[in-house]
């Protein structure tokens, strides 16, 4: 790994507040379990070199006996600590991951496939979570084990101890250019992990879609390209470990044979004992094994630096800001100064200039693809106005907390969303306190949505789907007209609440709605203009600028736009010569 990969895998754990204490104590037992180890080697050099049967003395047996038992209790203790570690490590860091995904702004996921995010939340922190739980403790014993059995063998013979070190490099110049290569293919693989993620995702949310289209074949194929991308990629890996693995078997291996056919020379020039051949042996494989758990180490390593750089990446992308200062109760105005908005470098809105008095009905209107929607996502703070200001008052509305302020609004859209779960959790979602039974029941009321709700079997227990796939379009509206009464926002907006709906049920709707709708700050976006003839006042938009304000009686007169929508609405026939404002 990198010293710039180091340190992003560093400041990762950082991140993660990792139970130090936990891990100090792992380490701990770990030393413990390679010093007992290490000492089994010395203990029979002495014994073989001077054996009798004397020797064999109760305390020595109990010597070896303790010394083993030390070695399977601490070995066990260094694997469960550091598991727990692993474990917890990888809990805060997708807890931390989690949260700052809640905190991004609305652009991040315009441009992000959920699938792809869902994809570092599991495979990515799951990588990590291999790595640590499993393969640090082998490197923490194995570390001390390599270190404490040169120590020893340079004090056994030196010179035997330098034709074991010289071999080192040896195996090093063949693994890391094989681990520089995993890395790459790792890498690819991981991205690609995530794509077949997004893409699975994706198709599975438009499963209706795909049957209504019959395109399920040509889902297949798609899917069956990408699966077997991801193939080919494994085989590459798979490939480079058949490789690397071999290959310092065979090294280690030779070093073997090599070391202990010099110790043979040795013993029988009676340079060495016998002992300390034994002795010298057993630390060389005390060595060696713990070489392969350190190869298989590098191996995940290079494997975790994908994800690490794409954990760290993410964690990096800048979420919104919040403030603390409170928004003032009851609200006031809320004004637009030369609101403009780009998408990119695609202009939506044009300097638009109005005023949203306080407890009255402003409608927007126009064609689609006027800006109607984006206007309400500038009011949400979804997206930031490119130019202009839009006040509350006299201050920008983003001077004010975002929480504060979008807790003042409710929002009922034209496909209004509903989680997976009870109708229950959908109509409190979004409260810090749940309301009293009465509450929930008469607000469900006013929404009209207490007569169906009834009709199920367990009423408002009653689980909904995932996005409400259980529910009709007019119910789903009801359940958020609820959701907005119970949260008794002081701006309301609307958003062609009713356009999608049946006459029956766009009438059960709207008349809920001139409920919620009551003392309300409301802005509303219909493109049945019979809904919105009776507002305060009606802005219309027309290629993201104003081109007319006024009553409906006053546009009907004077705008030229808002004729033509009127009169293929069959409201009334359009007046002749009226002039555009």
């Amino acid at each position: 790994m990198q010293e710039g990969t180091w340190r992003s895998f560093i400041r990762l754990l950082k991140k993660s507040n990792p139970p130090r204490k936990l891990m100090a104590a792992a380490f701990s037992v770990s030393v413990i379990q390679a010093i007992a180890a290490l000492a089994i080697p010395w203990l029979l050099k002495s014994l073989i070199d001077g054996f009798t049967v004397e020797q064999l003395t109760p305390r020595l047996i109990g010597l070896f006996i303790f010394i083993f038992f030390v070695q399977v209790v601490t070995n066990a203790l260094s694997i469960y600590w550091l598991h727990l570690s692993g474990q917890r490590i990888v809990a805060n860091l997708r807890q931390s991951l989690w949260n700052h995904l809640l905190l991004l702004p609305v652009p991040f996921y315009d441009e992000t496939k959920t699938g792809e995010l869902v994809s570092r939340l599991s495979n990515d922190a799951t990588t990590l979570q291999q790595l640590l739980s499993e393969q640090l403790v082998r490197l923490v014993t194995s570390v001390v084990s390599i270190t404490g059995a040169i120590s020893i063998l340079f004090l056994l013979d030196w010179q035997m101890t330098l034709v074991m070190v010289t071999s080192v490099p040896l195996t090093l110049l063949i693994i890391i250019p094989l681990s520089r290569k995993l890395h790459a293919i790792s890498r690819e693989n991981q991205k690609e992990l995530a794509g077949l993620a997004g893409f699975f995702a994706e198709m599975l949310s438009e499963i209706r879609l795909i049957k209504a289209q019959a395109t399920e074949q040509q889902e297949e194929r798609n899917g069956k390209l990408r699966i077997e991308k991801l193939y080919g990629f494994g085989v590459k890996e798979g490939r480079i470990q058949a490789i690397l693995l071999p290959l310092f078997n065979v090294t280690v291996t030779s070093m073997l044979i090599l070391i202990i056919g010099f110790g043979a020379y040795r013993v029988s020039t009676e340079q060495i004992t016998a002992g300390e051949l034994v002795a010298f042996s057993l630390y060389l494989f005390q060595i060696i094994t713990p070489l392969v758990s350190m190869t298989e180490f590098v191996t995940k390593l290079q494997k975790a630096r994908g994800a690490t750089e794409r954990i760290s990446e993410l964690l990096g992308v800048e979420t919104e800001t919040e403030r603390s200062r409170p928004v003032p109760s009851p609200l006031g105005d809320v004004h637009f100064e030369n609101v403009s908005f780009k998408y990119g470098e695609t202009p939506v809105l044009s300097e638009l200039t109005f005023s949203i008095p306080r407890g009255k009905t402003t409608a927007i209107v126009g064609p689609s693809g006027a800006g109607k929607t984006t206007l309400f996502s500038l009011v949400e703070q979804f997206y930031l106005p490119t130019a202009g200001r839009i006040l509350l008052g006299e201050a920008p509305i983003d001077s004010y907390s975002l929480n504060s302020w979008r807790s003042a609004i409710g929002y009922v859209a034209q496909d209004s969303p509903v989680l997976s779960g009870t109708v229950r959790e959908n109509l409190v979602y979004g409260l810090e306190t749940p309301p009293a039974e009465e509450t929930i029941r008469r607000a469900a009321q006013m929404a009209n949505a207490d007569a169906f709700i009834d009709q199920f079997e367990k009423g408002y227990e009653t689980e909904i789907g995932e996005r409400g796939v259980k529910l009709s379009g007019g119910q789903r509206q009801r359940i958020a007209i609820g959701r907005a009464l119970l949260r008794d926002p002081e701006l309301l907006l609307l958003d062609e609440a009713t356009s999608s709906l049946d006459s029956e049920s766009e009438h059960v709707v709207k008349e809920a709605l001139e409920r919620l709708m009551e003392g309300r700050t409301t802005l509303v976006i219909a493109h049945r203009l019979a809904t919105v003839k009776h507002a305060d006042q009606i802005i219309v938009l027309e290629n993201g600028r104003i081109s007319g304000t006024g009553t409906h009686e006053s546009l009907i007169r004077t705008n030229t736009l808002y004729q033509k929508l009127v009169q293929r609405q069959l409201l009334q026939p359009a007046p002749i010569g009226g002039n555009q404002s």
